[in-house]
Parts: C-alpha cells; sequence; structure tokens
C-alpha cells in the first residue's frame, strides 16, 4: 500500500476544490479535491511521517490533519476556503471531520488580510508574464538542448555572449528567469523545461488577451474572498461573484481595467480589515486541542 493508499484509508474529510468549487470552470477544467487525513499510530508516534501526498495524474491532494491545522491557522487561502464548503461538495466526511468543521470560525483572524493580500499580489505579478518571457525562455531551451555542448561538466556561462542571455553580475538572464553563472547546462536546460511545463495553455491566453486572464481571474478571487472573510467571518460556494469572474477568464476587461479593479478592491479591504471584528490571532489553543483529541481517538481505535 503506497503513501496515497495509507491516508486515503484514514480520511476524515475530502472535498471539491479549484474552478468547480469556485463555479468558475469550463469544459476543460480539470476536477480538484482537497482531503484531510490522520495518520495511522506507526506514522504518528514513530519516525516516518506523512503529512502531504497526491495522486499521480490527477489533482487530488489529501493533507495530515495537522499539517492542514497548520496551515488553516495561518489562514492559507487555498486550504482556510475549504472549511466553508456547502454539504454537495463534500464528497467524504466522518465524525471527526464533522467536528473539524465546527471549528472553522477558531481559525480565522486578521491575519487574513496580509495572507489573501500575499497570494493576490503573487497572481498580479504571474498576470503579465510577458510573451516575449516565453518565448525567450522557450528559444533558449530549444538552443541548449540542441547545443552539442551540454554535457554535465559545461557551464551556461561557457556559451557566453550569446543574444539569448543577458549577464548581469553574478546571474544570466533568460525572459524573466535569472539563473546562477555557475549553473551546468544540464541543469539550465532543466529549470527552463519546468518554467516552460507550466507555462502550458497559458501561452494561448497571453497571445489572444495580452496578459494571462486566469491569474487575473484569481487575483480578483482572493481579493474579493479576503473581503468577504473580513466582513463576514464565512464564504459561500459557488462564489457569489463567479459570473464576473468567468468574465474576467474569458477577457472581457482589459488588463488595465482589472488593474484599476484590483486597486479598488484593494483599498476597500484596507477599509474593511480596519473595522473587521475577527480576533487578532485565531484560537490556537482550542485547534490544537482538537487535533490531540483526534490523534488519540485515532490510537485508541485500534
Amino acid at each position: 500500500m503506497n503513501e496515497y493508499e495509507v491516508a486515503e484509508k484514514n480520511m476524515i474529510l475530502k472535498v471539491r476544490a479549484g474552478s468547480y468549487l469556485y463555479g468558475t470552470n469550463t469544459l476543460e477544467s480539470d476536477e480538484d479535491y482537497i482531503g484531510i487525513f490522520i495518520p495511522e499510530e506507526k506514522y504518528l508516534l514513530g519516525l516516518n511521517k506523512i503529512e502531504e501526498v497526491s495522486k499521480e495524474d490527477c489533482d487530488d491532494k489529501l493533507y495530515s490533519l495537522s499539517k492542514f491545522a497548520k496551515l488553516a491557522l495561518d489562514n492559507n487561502p487555498n486550504i482556510l476556503e475549504l472549511l466553508f464548503v456547502d454539504a454537495e461538495d463534500v464528497l467524504y466526511i466522518n465524525d471527526l471531520g464533522l467536528d473539524l468543521l465546527e471549528l472553522k470560525n477558531s481559525f480565522l483572524s486578521q491575519n487574513i488580510k496580509h495572507r489573501f493580500l500575499g497570494y493576490a499580489f503573487s497572481q498580479k505579478k504571474k498576470m503579465v508574464t510577458k510573451l516575449e518571457n516565453y518565448s525567450d525562455i522557450y528559444e533558449a531551451h530549444y538552443y541548449l538542448v540542441n547545443n552539442k555542448h551540454n554535457e554535465n561538466e559545461i557551464f551556461l556561462v561557457d556559451l557566453l555572449p550569446s543574444p539569448l542571455f543577458e549577464r548581469t553580475k553574478d546571474m544570466i538572464k533568460v525572459g524573466d528567469i535569472s539563473l546562477p553563472a555557475a549553473i551546468t547546462i544540464k541543469k539550465a536546460i532543466n529549470t527552463l523545461k519546468v518554467r516552460i511545463e507550466k507555462f502550458g495553455d497559458r501561452k494561448e491566453l497571453v497571445t489572444r488577451y495580452g496578459f494571462d486572464t486566469k491569474f487575473a481571474l484569481h487575483l480578483i478571487r482572493l481579493i474579493t474572498e479576503g473581503i468577504t472573510l473580513l466582513r463576514k467571518g464565512t464564504l459561500k460556494f459557488p462564489l457569489p461573484n463567479a459570473s464576473f469572474l468567468m468574465d474576467i477568464r474569458n477577457g472581457v476587461y482589459s488588463l488595465d481595467k482589472i488593474l484599476d479593479i484590483s486597486d479598488g478592491l484593494e483599498s476597500i479591504m484596507e477599509r474593511v480589515y480596519k473595522y473587521t471584528k475577527l480576533p487578532k490571532k485565531p484560537d490556537f489553543s482550542k485547534i490544537n486541542d482538537f487535533v490531540i483529541k483526534a490523534h488519540k481517538t485515532k490510537i485508541c481505535s485500534k
């Protein structure tokens, strides 16, 4: 039995996540799932640990209860929102899972502003990735793969000067990626390959609209979710603004308009944060007691 099977066997909760939860899915969207499990006794008490596992070829991720609790206490957006799913988005739940959902308000704190804005700013940065950066990275990768000097011991700096690479002090710039000058060609190839694969189908979006509309969707989603949590202490799925988010995804709004909307929402979040009734810190003690109790329950059930 592999680690995923061990985790799946010991789940307390599994919910729908991603675009199908938000109500922003398309015909091409993959279904995402996140689950929570309590490791078996040997993993709880022994030296081997299982904290996070994923199912191959599927967007299905499982977190140990303790790992999930730590992320949720830190108000991680991708984790925290799962505590507010409706029953129709719950694929599996047992008594401990029900008890966990009852504690959802104990995870909330004013840190929501900083965490949701932090994730949103990350999306904003990715949103404006220029198409020429992708082209530069792709061309550089193609050149290195087909260069006769791609052995392990050859360094990227040995190929300079080249119009594909820009030397800046101890770094070599390719598109918007900075590589150490001392990196080997083989490692440079792998780094560029990972970036190309992450770009994926987003090249089409950038080509069509001039910016990545998927990142734009998540930029606005994260800020509006943060505002809602600070104001109401809860979330509703599918998201009430799902149709607006889909308009963003479909390129209805220009990049300048998206940035204007983002700036306006950030100002709203600052005002809401000022008057939020959420505590400065989550109720760590209450969550910690629950995790201890749940672990004891797991051990004693054997």
